[in-house]
């Protein structure tokens, strides 16, 4: 859960230290105090998108931190782990910062993070319910999710979503396949000309460098043989003067010396090695000048196959080095075709073999959410109920999808239905014509999803916008029951959801030293009285104002 919130310099918050503990939490003001300011902040600390306007007048930058204890979500820690983010503890600090440049960082226990892993580590932590929230619902994607998160087959959505797009992948492969073979016999043609004519010249790996060596040898070969027999007549051919005869000489004067120092022996040794040296060179350069051929015949027939290698790269538009490895590609391109209808056979089963895998999984998907969504029905039908709404019925509607490939999302759509009144038709959520009605539909499927949920931490900013009386003292019994088993935030402007609260911030907009400063303070028992009267009462709050107050805060200690 959400243990901390640090801040500084954002928007109208200088500084500001809160510590949260579980249950549900209220946070009200003024109208026009930025009541969801603290939202804003967790929403920007957990990746929401930033600007410049966010940081305080004068000040660099804006500082948002955020600390969590996550001994009870194995989930959380274990994302920590993979990424190399984990301290060894159950705890974890998250931070962002933003520049008065509109430059952000964020970070994950110290160490710089990007927004798309931060996103993916804040849905293990904080689900937000925005006040405006309700018009996502309205959209059948939408809806669909809930249901699966409702259900928690997420794995079986995952699955079914792979094979969905394995078998696109594959289709488009089959597709490509049948275009081609029906181009294949102009394209065969085409191949096995080509083809011809490179087997014609029996081209060999790395056959052009060898001819390139070949050439430079052949068309040097003069020079060569020169100078090979100068260097043998240098180490060991000249009769009066060479190199081997010299260092023989140096040994001998040597040894005959070695009785008289030892210091000697070392130099005896180098010149044993250096004659070893001179004597294994002068064997290599001999066969080396044994192997060189003045041959005019062979130099023009090399010099033919290297031009004739040439004019077919250039034809062919590559390197003479790549000749090779052309001609290799044309072969199996040229195979393929001729065993396309073979290998079009083979891909065909294996998409129906997909495909019956596809449709035996989204068949357990459909089955799952079919009983996923009894339950839904049950939960939501009985607190929409409880929200003032007595003849209303829920039903989640399941219509095969219509598409012609196989679809990610599997075999149906999913559909919210509403009827608010006795006797009226179902019909889907979108036409429900009050915003009032909307509201509390929107608030009940929260409810009754939130308490399937294994995130700790629940945000609600404003979701009781349009309920008022009655209905909106069972949605703070609704919130604060929510608050037994998770840590529940709500931004709210009803004294009736505000004194059902395990705790109570107030947040205030002060003018000081002509700056606007947001405070924001956990108030007292009896603080908390006089922002409830506050709430309830006008202008004036009177003594029956705060003894209503005081009545309402001391009857949610029963709830």
């Amino acid at each position: 859960m959400l243990t901390h919130i640090a801040i500084s310099n954002l928007i109208t918050i200088h500084e500001l230290l809160l510590e949260f503990s579980s249950g549900t939490t209220v946070m009200t003001g003024e109208t026009g105090t930025g009541k969801s300011i603290l939202i804003d902040a967790i929403e920007l600390a957990l990746g929401a998108r930033a600007h410049e306007s966010i940081v305080r007048p004068g000040q660099e930058k804006a500082d948002i931190s955020l600390s969590f204890d996550l001994s009870t979500l194995p989930l959380a820690l274990a994302w920590l782990k993979n990424y190399d983010l984990d301290q060894g503890t159950h705890e974890c600090i998250i931070r962002r910062t933003v520049d008065k440049n509109g430059r952000s960082r964020s970070y994950v226990n110290g160490m710089p993070t990007t927004l798309q892993p931060l996103r993916e580590l804040s849905e293990l932590l904080i689900d937000i319910h925005g006040q405006h929230e309700h018009q996502s619902l309205l959209k059948p994607e939408k809806q669909r999710e809930m249901l699966d998160d409702f259900a928690g087959h997420l794995s079986l959505v995952d699955k079914v979503s792979a094979l969905a797009h394995e078998w696109r992948h594959l289709n488009d492969e089959i597709n490509t396949l049948r275009k081609l073979t029906e181009e294949k016999s102009a394209r065969s043609d085409f191949l096995a000309f080509q083809s011809r004519e490179l087997d014609e010249l029996h081209i060999t790996p790395d056959e052009f460098q060898s001819l390139d060596l070949e050439h430079k040898q052949l068309s040097h070969a003069d020079e060569l043989l020169q100078n090979m027999n100068v260097a043998l007549n240098c180490l060991t051919e000249n009769e009066t003067h060479n190199a081997l005869s010299c260092l023989n000489q140096a040994l001998q004067a040597l040894e005959s010396l070695q009785h008289v120092d030892s210091k000697i022996a070392p130099w005896i040794d180098n010149i044993k090695s250096a004659i070893i040296h001179v004597s294994d060179t002068e064997n290599e350069l001999q066969r080396y000048l044994n192997g060189i051929d003045i041959d005019p015949e062979r130099l023009a027939w090399v010099e033919e196959r290297i031009s004739t290698l040439f004019n077919l790269a250039r034809k062919h538009k590559v390197s003479p080095n790549e000749l090779y490895e052309f001609q290799q590609k044309l072969a199996a391109e040229l195979h393929a075709l001729e065993n396309s209808d073979e290998h079009l056979n083979q891909l065909t089963q294996k998409l129906k073999t997909l495909e019956q895998h596809y449709q035996d999984t989204a068949k357990k998907l459909s089955q799952s959410r079919i009983k996923a969504a009894k339950k839904l029905t049950t939960d939501i039908t009985a607190t929409i109920h409880e929200l003032a709404l007595p003849h209303a019925e829920f039903l989640i509607a399941f219509e095969p999808n219509t598409v012609a490939d196989i679809s990610p999302h599997g075999l149906e759509k999913i559909l919210f239905q509403i009827k608010t009144n006795a006797g009226q038709p179902m019909q889907p959520l979108a036409k429900i014509a009050s915003g009032g009605e909307l509201s509390r539909m929107s608030l009940a499927i929260h409810i009754a999803t939130a308490e399937q949920h294994i995130i700790p931490t629940l945000i609600f900013d404003e979701v009781d916008v349009g309920i008022s009386g009655g209905t909106a003292e069972i949605v703070g019994k609704l919130l604060r029951r929510l608050g037994k088993t998770h840590q529940v935030l709500c931004v709210t402007h009803l004294p009736q959801v505000a004194s059902l609260g395990h705790q109570h911030i107030r947040v205030e907009k002060r003018n000081e030293k002509n700056h606007t400063q947001t405070h924001v303070t956990f108030l007292s028992k009896d603080e908390k009285i006089g922002e409830i009267a506050r709430m309830l009462g006008g202008v004036a709050i009177t003594k029956k104002t705060i003894e209503h107050a005081r009545e309402m805060v001391e009857e949610s200690c029963t709830v």
